[in-house]
Protein backbone atom coordinates (compact mmCIF):
# COMPACT_ATOMS: atom_id res chain seq x y z
CA UNK A 1 0.00 0.00 0.00
CA UNK A 2 2.79 2.46 0.85
CA UNK A 3 4.38 1.96 -2.59
CA UNK A 4 1.08 2.74 -4.35
CA UNK A 5 0.57 5.85 -2.18
CA UNK A 6 4.08 7.02 -3.10
CA UNK A 7 3.23 6.35 -6.76
CA UNK A 8 0.12 8.56 -6.53
CA UNK A 9 2.16 11.34 -4.99
CA UNK A 10 4.74 11.09 -7.80
CA UNK A 11 1.96 11.11 -10.40
CA UNK A 12 0.51 14.24 -8.80
CA UNK A 13 3.92 15.91 -8.80
CA UNK A 14 4.34 15.08 -12.50
CA UNK A 15 0.91 16.42 -13.44
CA UNK A 16 -1.47 18.70 -11.51
CA UNK A 17 -4.92 18.92 -9.88
CA UNK A 18 -7.66 17.91 -12.26
CA UNK A 19 -5.51 15.39 -14.11
CA UNK A 20 -7.63 12.37 -15.13
CA UNK A 21 -6.10 8.95 -15.61
CA UNK A 22 -6.81 5.21 -15.89
CA UNK A 23 -5.74 3.16 -12.90
CA UNK A 24 -2.84 1.58 -14.77
CA UNK A 25 -1.12 4.97 -15.12
CA UNK A 26 -0.36 4.75 -11.40
CA UNK A 27 1.94 1.77 -11.81
CA UNK A 28 4.32 3.74 -14.03
CA UNK A 29 5.36 5.62 -10.88
CA UNK A 30 6.01 2.54 -8.75
CA UNK A 31 9.66 2.24 -7.72
CA UNK A 32 10.80 -1.34 -7.76
CA UNK A 33 8.64 -4.32 -8.63
CA UNK A 34 5.24 -3.51 -10.13
CA UNK A 35 2.29 -5.21 -8.33
CA UNK A 36 0.92 -8.35 -9.92
CA UNK A 37 -2.36 -8.25 -11.86
CA UNK A 38 -4.21 -9.94 -9.00
CA UNK A 39 -2.89 -7.41 -6.45
CA UNK A 40 -3.71 -4.27 -8.45
CA UNK A 41 -7.52 -4.23 -8.02
CA UNK A 42 -7.19 -4.48 -4.24
CA UNK A 43 -4.67 -1.63 -4.19
CA UNK A 44 -6.93 0.54 -6.35
CA UNK A 45 -9.86 -0.05 -4.03
CA UNK A 46 -7.69 0.76 -1.00
CA UNK A 47 -6.54 4.01 -2.65
CA UNK A 48 -10.17 4.95 -3.27
CA UNK A 49 -11.17 4.07 0.29
CA UNK A 50 -8.36 6.20 1.75
CA UNK A 51 -9.30 9.04 -0.64
CA UNK A 52 -5.98 9.15 -2.47
CA UNK A 53 -7.88 8.77 -5.74
CA UNK A 54 -11.54 9.18 -6.71
CA UNK A 55 -13.57 7.99 -9.69
CA UNK A 56 -14.75 10.86 -11.90
CA UNK A 57 -17.81 8.93 -13.09
CA UNK A 58 -16.38 8.93 -16.61
CA UNK A 59 -14.69 6.31 -18.74
CA UNK A 60 -11.25 6.30 -20.31
CA UNK A 61 -9.03 3.63 -21.87
CA UNK A 62 -6.40 1.38 -20.35
CA UNK A 63 -2.85 2.31 -21.45
CA UNK A 64 -0.93 -0.89 -20.71
CA UNK A 65 -1.12 -4.66 -20.40
CA UNK A 66 -3.51 -7.06 -22.06
CA UNK A 67 -6.40 -4.61 -21.62
CA UNK A 68 -4.62 -1.73 -23.39
CA UNK A 69 -7.16 0.32 -25.31
CA UNK A 70 -10.15 -1.22 -23.51
CA UNK A 71 -12.71 0.98 -21.71
CA UNK A 72 -11.93 1.41 -18.02
CA UNK A 73 -12.81 3.68 -15.10
CA UNK A 74 -11.39 7.17 -15.03
CA UNK A 75 -9.86 8.57 -11.83
CA UNK A 76 -8.43 11.81 -10.54
CA UNK A 77 -6.71 12.73 -7.26
CA UNK A 78 -8.75 12.40 -4.06
CA UNK A 79 -8.96 14.71 -1.07
CA UNK A 80 -5.92 13.17 0.60
CA UNK A 81 -3.80 14.48 -2.30
CA UNK A 82 -5.75 17.47 -3.61
CA UNK A 83 -8.99 18.85 -2.19
CA UNK A 84 -10.09 20.44 -5.47
CA UNK A 85 -8.89 17.92 -8.08
CA UNK A 86 -12.33 16.36 -8.72
CA UNK A 87 -13.98 19.78 -9.01
CA UNK A 88 -11.31 20.94 -11.47
CA UNK A 89 -11.59 17.73 -13.51
CA UNK A 90 -15.37 18.13 -13.86
CA UNK A 91 -15.03 21.81 -14.78
CA UNK A 92 -12.45 20.96 -17.43
CA UNK A 93 -14.74 18.33 -18.95
CA UNK A 94 -17.68 20.74 -19.01
CA UNK A 95 -15.62 23.49 -20.63
CA UNK A 96 -14.18 21.15 -23.26
CA UNK A 97 -17.50 19.58 -24.23
CA UNK A 98 -20.88 21.08 -24.98
CA UNK A 99 -23.89 19.44 -23.26
CA UNK A 100 -24.85 17.82 -26.58
CA UNK A 101 -21.40 16.24 -26.89
CA UNK A 102 -21.49 14.98 -23.31
CA UNK A 103 -24.84 13.28 -23.90
CA UNK A 104 -23.52 11.78 -27.12
CA UNK A 105 -20.51 10.37 -25.25
CA UNK A 106 -22.81 8.90 -22.59
CA UNK A 107 -24.64 7.00 -25.33
CA UNK A 108 -21.33 5.35 -26.28
CA UNK A 109 -20.97 3.65 -22.92
CA UNK A 110 -18.96 0.42 -23.28
CA UNK A 111 -22.07 -1.59 -22.41
CA UNK A 112 -24.19 0.39 -24.91
CA UNK A 113 -26.75 1.32 -22.27
CA UNK A 114 -28.47 4.68 -22.96
CA UNK A 115 -28.25 7.27 -20.19
CA UNK A 116 -31.22 9.40 -19.12
CA UNK A 117 -29.80 12.83 -18.16
CA UNK A 118 -33.06 13.67 -16.37
CA UNK A 119 -32.90 10.58 -14.15
CA UNK A 120 -33.32 10.75 -10.38
CA UNK A 121 -31.89 8.92 -7.39
CA UNK A 122 -33.33 7.64 -5.19
CA UNK A 123 -36.51 6.54 -6.95
CA UNK A 124 -39.85 6.63 -5.18
CA UNK A 125 -40.36 2.88 -5.53
CA UNK A 126 -39.21 -0.34 -3.80
CA UNK A 127 -35.77 -1.73 -4.59
CA UNK A 128 -37.30 -5.09 -5.51
CA UNK A 129 -40.87 -5.38 -6.70
CA UNK A 130 -43.10 -7.79 -8.59
CA UNK A 131 -46.18 -6.60 -10.46
CA UNK A 132 -48.61 -9.41 -11.24
CA UNK A 133 -52.04 -9.71 -12.77
CA UNK A 134 -53.98 -11.05 -15.73
CA UNK A 135 -52.88 -10.60 -19.37
CA UNK A 136 -53.29 -7.01 -20.51
CA UNK A 137 -53.60 -5.56 -17.02
CA UNK A 138 -50.83 -3.04 -17.73
CA UNK A 139 -47.99 -4.62 -15.75
CA UNK A 140 -45.21 -3.78 -18.22
CA UNK A 141 -46.64 -0.34 -18.87
CA UNK A 142 -46.60 0.44 -15.14
CA UNK A 143 -42.94 -0.53 -14.83
CA UNK A 144 -42.03 1.39 -17.96
CA UNK A 145 -43.63 4.52 -16.56
CA UNK A 146 -41.90 4.16 -13.19
CA UNK A 147 -38.55 3.40 -14.81
CA UNK A 148 -38.71 6.58 -16.90
CA UNK A 149 -37.34 8.40 -13.84
CA UNK A 150 -34.20 6.23 -13.72
CA UNK A 151 -30.78 7.05 -15.17
CA UNK A 152 -30.31 3.58 -16.69
CA UNK A 153 -32.83 0.86 -17.59
CA UNK A 154 -31.96 -2.69 -18.62
CA UNK A 155 -34.68 -5.10 -19.74
CA UNK A 156 -34.71 -8.86 -20.07
CA UNK A 157 -37.36 -11.55 -20.59
CA UNK A 158 -37.17 -14.97 -18.95
CA UNK A 159 -38.35 -18.18 -20.61
CA UNK A 160 -38.26 -21.88 -19.67
CA UNK A 161 -34.72 -22.30 -21.04
CA UNK A 162 -33.24 -19.22 -19.29
CA UNK A 163 -30.15 -20.01 -17.23
CA UNK A 164 -27.61 -18.41 -14.90
CA UNK A 165 -25.28 -17.91 -17.85
CA UNK A 166 -27.92 -15.89 -19.69
CA UNK A 167 -29.03 -13.80 -16.72
CA UNK A 168 -25.79 -13.25 -14.78
CA UNK A 169 -23.01 -14.08 -17.24
CA UNK A 170 -20.53 -16.75 -18.25
CA UNK A 171 -17.25 -17.44 -20.00
CA UNK A 172 -18.08 -18.07 -23.66
CA UNK A 173 -16.25 -18.30 -26.98
CA UNK A 174 -16.12 -15.22 -29.20
CA UNK A 175 -14.89 -14.95 -32.77
CA UNK A 176 -12.17 -12.37 -33.49
CA UNK A 177 -10.23 -11.64 -36.67
CA UNK A 178 -6.62 -10.68 -37.27
CA UNK A 179 -6.69 -8.04 -39.98
CA UNK A 180 -4.12 -8.74 -42.70
CA UNK A 181 -2.67 -6.37 -45.30
CA UNK A 182 -3.79 -8.71 -48.05
CA UNK A 183 -7.26 -10.19 -48.30
CA UNK A 184 -7.01 -13.76 -46.96
CA UNK A 185 -8.41 -16.70 -48.89
CA UNK A 186 -10.15 -19.60 -47.17
CA UNK A 187 -10.84 -22.91 -48.82
CA UNK A 188 -14.42 -24.05 -48.30
CA UNK A 189 -15.67 -20.74 -46.88
CA UNK A 190 -19.16 -19.83 -48.09
CA UNK A 191 -18.95 -16.18 -46.99
CA UNK A 192 -16.32 -13.46 -46.91
CA UNK A 193 -14.57 -12.89 -43.58
CA UNK A 194 -12.67 -9.71 -42.56
CA UNK A 195 -9.42 -11.46 -41.64
CA UNK A 196 -7.84 -14.57 -40.21
CA UNK A 197 -10.32 -16.00 -37.66
CA UNK A 198 -9.46 -16.86 -34.08
CA UNK A 199 -11.53 -17.86 -31.07
CA UNK A 200 -11.07 -16.20 -27.70
CA UNK A 201 -12.95 -16.83 -24.47
CA UNK A 202 -14.50 -13.81 -22.76
CA UNK A 203 -17.06 -13.30 -20.02
CA UNK A 204 -20.26 -12.23 -21.70
CA UNK A 205 -22.17 -10.22 -19.12
CA UNK A 206 -25.86 -10.98 -18.67
CA UNK A 207 -28.46 -8.38 -17.78
CA UNK A 208 -27.82 -8.66 -14.02
CA UNK A 209 -24.05 -8.24 -14.37
CA UNK A 210 -24.55 -5.24 -16.68
CA UNK A 211 -26.88 -3.61 -14.16
CA UNK A 212 -24.45 -4.28 -11.32
CA UNK A 213 -21.58 -2.82 -13.38
CA UNK A 214 -23.52 0.40 -13.96
CA UNK A 215 -24.63 0.65 -10.32
CA UNK A 216 -21.04 0.35 -9.10
CA UNK A 217 -19.61 2.67 -11.76
CA UNK A 218 -22.19 5.40 -11.11
CA UNK A 219 -23.15 5.18 -7.41
CA UNK A 220 -25.12 8.44 -7.56
CA UNK A 221 -27.33 7.24 -10.44
CA UNK A 222 -30.32 4.91 -10.43
CA UNK A 223 -30.14 1.63 -12.36
CA UNK A 224 -33.33 -0.36 -12.97
CA UNK A 225 -33.27 -3.98 -14.13
CA UNK A 226 -36.70 -5.00 -15.47
CA UNK A 227 -37.39 -8.73 -15.67
CA UNK A 228 -40.44 -9.64 -17.75
CA UNK A 229 -42.18 -12.99 -17.17
CA UNK A 230 -40.31 -13.81 -13.96
CA UNK A 231 -42.32 -16.98 -13.35
CA UNK A 232 -41.55 -18.57 -16.72
CA UNK A 233 -38.10 -19.78 -15.63
CA UNK A 234 -36.82 -21.74 -12.65
CA UNK A 235 -35.71 -18.94 -10.32
CA UNK A 236 -33.04 -21.03 -8.59
CA UNK A 237 -31.44 -21.88 -11.96
CA UNK A 238 -31.51 -18.30 -13.23
CA UNK A 239 -30.40 -16.43 -10.10
CA UNK A 240 -28.09 -19.12 -8.72
CA UNK A 241 -25.86 -17.78 -5.94
CA UNK A 242 -27.17 -14.23 -6.50
CA UNK A 243 -30.44 -15.26 -4.81
CA UNK A 244 -28.78 -14.41 -1.48
CA UNK A 245 -28.27 -10.83 -2.65
CA UNK A 246 -32.02 -10.21 -2.77
CA UNK A 247 -32.00 -9.85 1.02
CA UNK A 248 -31.56 -6.08 1.49
CA UNK A 249 -30.96 -4.08 4.66
CA UNK A 250 -34.29 -2.35 5.35
CA UNK A 251 -33.58 -0.66 8.70
CA UNK A 252 -34.09 3.06 8.04
CA UNK A 253 -31.44 3.98 10.62
CA UNK A 254 -28.81 1.57 9.29
CA UNK A 255 -25.83 3.17 7.57
CA UNK A 256 -25.98 0.55 4.80
CA UNK A 257 -29.72 0.74 4.16
CA UNK A 258 -30.49 -0.66 0.71
CA UNK A 259 -27.33 -2.76 0.39
CA UNK A 260 -27.56 -6.55 0.23
CA UNK A 261 -27.39 -8.04 3.72
CA UNK A 262 -24.68 -10.43 2.53
CA UNK A 263 -22.08 -10.50 -0.21
CA UNK A 264 -21.15 -13.51 -2.30
CA UNK A 265 -17.99 -14.73 -3.95
CA UNK A 266 -19.13 -15.58 -7.49
CA UNK A 267 -17.73 -18.20 -9.85
CA UNK A 268 -14.05 -17.72 -10.80
CA UNK A 269 -14.83 -16.39 -14.30
CA UNK A 270 -17.27 -13.80 -12.93
CA UNK A 271 -14.86 -12.95 -10.08
CA UNK A 272 -12.08 -12.26 -12.59
CA UNK A 273 -14.34 -10.11 -14.77
CA UNK A 274 -15.41 -8.00 -11.80
CA UNK A 275 -11.85 -7.71 -10.52
CA UNK A 276 -10.10 -6.67 -13.70
CA UNK A 277 -12.90 -4.32 -14.76
CA UNK A 278 -12.77 -2.65 -11.32
CA UNK A 279 -16.43 -3.34 -10.61
CA UNK A 280 -16.97 -2.72 -6.91
CA UNK A 281 -18.22 -0.22 -4.38
CA UNK A 282 -17.08 0.81 -0.90
CA UNK A 283 -18.90 -1.97 0.93
CA UNK A 284 -17.84 -5.12 -0.92
CA UNK A 285 -14.60 -7.07 -1.22
CA UNK A 286 -12.76 -7.02 -4.53
CA UNK A 287 -14.30 -9.54 -6.93
CA UNK A 288 -17.34 -10.20 -4.74
CA UNK A 289 -20.92 -9.05 -5.39
CA UNK A 290 -23.18 -7.08 -3.08
CA UNK A 291 -26.09 -5.10 -4.49
CA UNK A 292 -25.84 -1.35 -3.75
CA UNK A 293 -28.91 0.80 -2.98
CA UNK A 294 -29.01 2.38 -6.45
CA UNK A 295 -29.69 -1.01 -8.09
CA UNK A 296 -33.43 -1.63 -8.49
CA UNK A 297 -34.81 -4.98 -9.68
CA UNK A 298 -38.41 -4.97 -10.89
CA UNK A 299 -40.34 -7.83 -12.44
CA UNK A 300 -43.67 -8.82 -13.96
CA UNK A 301 -45.37 -12.18 -13.83
CA UNK A 302 -48.66 -13.98 -14.37
CA UNK A 303 -49.00 -16.97 -12.09
CA UNK A 304 -51.65 -18.56 -14.33
CA UNK A 305 -49.46 -18.40 -17.43
CA UNK A 306 -49.39 -21.87 -19.01
CA UNK A 307 -45.56 -21.72 -19.00
CA UNK A 308 -45.34 -20.47 -15.40
CA UNK A 309 -43.12 -22.23 -12.86
CA UNK A 310 -43.92 -22.35 -9.17
CA UNK A 311 -42.01 -19.71 -7.18
CA UNK A 312 -41.37 -20.70 -3.58
CA UNK A 313 -42.32 -18.51 -0.64
CA UNK A 314 -38.68 -17.93 0.38
CA UNK A 315 -38.01 -16.35 -3.02
CA UNK A 316 -41.21 -14.30 -3.14
CA UNK A 317 -40.84 -12.80 0.35
CA UNK A 318 -37.78 -10.89 -0.85
CA UNK A 319 -39.95 -8.75 -3.14
CA UNK A 320 -42.58 -6.07 -2.67
CA UNK A 321 -45.62 -7.28 -4.59
CA UNK A 322 -48.34 -5.30 -6.35
CA UNK A 323 -51.44 -6.81 -7.94
CA UNK A 324 -53.12 -5.01 -10.85
CA UNK A 325 -56.77 -6.04 -11.00
CA UNK A 326 -58.73 -6.87 -14.15
CA UNK A 327 -61.29 -4.37 -12.81
CA UNK A 328 -59.09 -1.34 -13.47
CA UNK A 329 -60.36 1.06 -16.12
CA UNK A 330 -58.19 1.15 -19.22
CA UNK A 331 -57.30 4.31 -21.10
CA UNK A 332 -59.31 3.16 -24.14
CA UNK A 333 -62.14 1.19 -22.52
CA UNK A 334 -64.56 3.61 -24.19
CA UNK A 335 -63.28 2.77 -27.69
CA UNK A 336 -65.81 0.86 -29.77
CA UNK A 337 -65.69 -2.74 -30.93
CA UNK A 338 -68.14 -4.40 -33.29
CA UNK A 339 -70.33 -6.99 -31.58
CA UNK A 340 -73.68 -8.29 -32.78
CA UNK A 341 -73.49 -5.89 -35.71
CA UNK A 342 -73.40 -2.85 -33.39
CA UNK A 343 -70.64 -0.74 -31.87
CA UNK A 344 -70.19 -1.21 -28.11
CA UNK A 345 -67.46 -0.01 -25.74
CA UNK A 346 -64.46 -2.32 -25.33
CA UNK A 347 -64.89 -2.05 -21.56
CA UNK A 348 -68.45 -3.40 -21.82
CA UNK A 349 -67.39 -6.46 -23.84
CA UNK A 350 -64.44 -7.09 -21.51
CA UNK A 351 -66.68 -6.88 -18.43
CA UNK A 352 -69.18 -9.34 -19.93
CA UNK A 353 -66.40 -11.81 -20.71
CA UNK A 354 -64.91 -11.62 -17.22
CA UNK A 355 -68.30 -12.00 -15.54
CA UNK A 356 -68.97 -15.16 -17.54
CA UNK A 357 -65.49 -16.53 -16.77
CA UNK A 358 -66.20 -16.00 -13.06
CA UNK A 359 -69.23 -18.28 -13.35
CA UNK A 360 -67.11 -21.22 -14.58
CA UNK A 361 -65.52 -23.19 -11.76
CA UNK A 362 -61.74 -23.44 -11.77
CA UNK A 363 -60.93 -20.42 -13.93
CA UNK A 364 -58.17 -18.46 -12.23
CA UNK A 365 -58.49 -14.69 -11.91
CA UNK A 366 -55.10 -14.39 -13.61
CA UNK A 367 -56.78 -15.74 -16.78
CA UNK A 368 -59.27 -12.88 -17.01
CA UNK A 369 -59.12 -10.15 -19.64
CA UNK A 370 -57.25 -6.98 -18.74
CA UNK A 371 -57.93 -3.60 -20.39
CA UNK A 372 -54.82 -3.84 -22.56
CA UNK A 373 -55.24 -7.46 -23.65
CA UNK A 374 -55.75 -6.10 -27.18
CA UNK A 375 -53.96 -3.00 -28.43
CA UNK A 376 -56.34 -0.21 -29.38
CA UNK A 377 -55.53 -0.52 -33.08
CA UNK A 378 -56.97 -4.08 -33.13
CA UNK A 379 -60.33 -3.17 -31.62
CA UNK A 380 -61.65 -2.15 -35.01
CA UNK A 381 -60.53 -5.44 -36.62
CA UNK A 382 -63.07 -8.27 -36.06
CA UNK A 383 -60.59 -10.80 -37.45
CA UNK A 384 -58.01 -9.84 -34.81
CA UNK A 385 -60.66 -10.09 -32.09
CA UNK A 386 -61.53 -13.61 -33.27
CA UNK A 387 -57.88 -14.75 -33.29
CA UNK A 388 -56.50 -12.89 -30.24
CA UNK A 389 -59.48 -12.61 -27.89
CA UNK A 390 -61.80 -15.52 -28.66
CA UNK A 391 -58.79 -17.68 -29.54
CA UNK A 392 -57.18 -16.94 -26.16
CA UNK A 393 -60.36 -17.93 -24.31
CA UNK A 394 -60.91 -21.06 -26.41
CA UNK A 395 -57.35 -22.40 -26.58
CA UNK A 396 -55.62 -21.07 -23.44
CA UNK A 397 -58.26 -20.43 -20.78
CA UNK A 398 -60.99 -23.06 -21.21
CA UNK A 399 -59.68 -25.59 -23.74
CA UNK A 400 -61.97 -28.65 -23.51
CA UNK A 401 -64.53 -26.66 -21.49
CA UNK A 402 -65.00 -23.91 -24.08
CA UNK A 403 -68.49 -25.12 -24.91
CA UNK A 404 -69.51 -24.10 -21.35
CA UNK A 405 -68.63 -20.51 -22.20
CA UNK A 406 -69.90 -20.35 -25.78
CA UNK A 407 -73.38 -21.85 -25.58
CA UNK A 408 -74.07 -24.40 -28.31
CA UNK A 409 -70.70 -23.91 -30.02
CA UNK A 410 -68.69 -27.12 -30.22
CA UNK A 411 -65.60 -26.20 -32.26
CA UNK A 412 -63.40 -23.20 -32.91
CA UNK A 413 -64.55 -23.28 -36.53
CA UNK A 414 -68.18 -23.07 -35.32
CA UNK A 415 -67.14 -20.07 -33.22
CA UNK A 416 -65.82 -18.31 -36.32
CA UNK A 417 -69.18 -18.75 -38.02
CA UNK A 418 -71.04 -17.58 -34.90
CA UNK A 419 -68.77 -14.54 -34.60
CA UNK A 420 -69.35 -13.65 -38.28
CA UNK A 421 -66.70 -10.91 -38.26
CA UNK A 422 -68.53 -8.97 -35.56
CA UNK A 423 -72.07 -9.43 -36.84
CA UNK A 424 -72.65 -12.40 -34.51
CA UNK A 425 -73.17 -12.53 -30.73
CA UNK A 426 -71.32 -15.61 -29.36
CA UNK A 427 -72.02 -14.47 -25.75
CA UNK A 428 -75.64 -13.53 -26.37
CA UNK A 429 -76.90 -10.00 -25.80
CA UNK A 430 -74.77 -7.66 -23.67
CA UNK A 431 -76.02 -5.13 -21.17
CA UNK A 432 -74.28 -1.78 -21.66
Amino acid sequence: MSESVDAIKRLFAATKSGHCFPSDEIWRYIEGIEPGSVEKPGLIKALVKEKYIVATGGMTRAISGARKGSPTKEYTFGEAISKDSLKIAIQQKNSQQSPETILKDEARHPLDIPHNPKGKFPLQAPLQRIIHGCPGSGKSHQLEQDASAAHYVIRTVLHPESSYSDFVGALRPQSIYRILTEQPKFSGSSIDVPGEPYVQYVVQAGSLLKAYYLACTYPDRSVVLIIEELSRAVAAHVFGDTLQLLDRIEDQAHALKGYSTYEIEPRPDIWSWLTFNEVWHDHVAVGNIRFPPNLYIWATMNRADQNARQLDAAFLRRWDKQYISYLVTGSYDSSNVKYGGANIPWGTLRSAINNKLKSIEGVSEDKFIGPYMLPERKLGNPGAIYEDLWGYIWNDVLKSRSHLFFDGIQTFADLEKAWAMGDGSPLGSLTQ
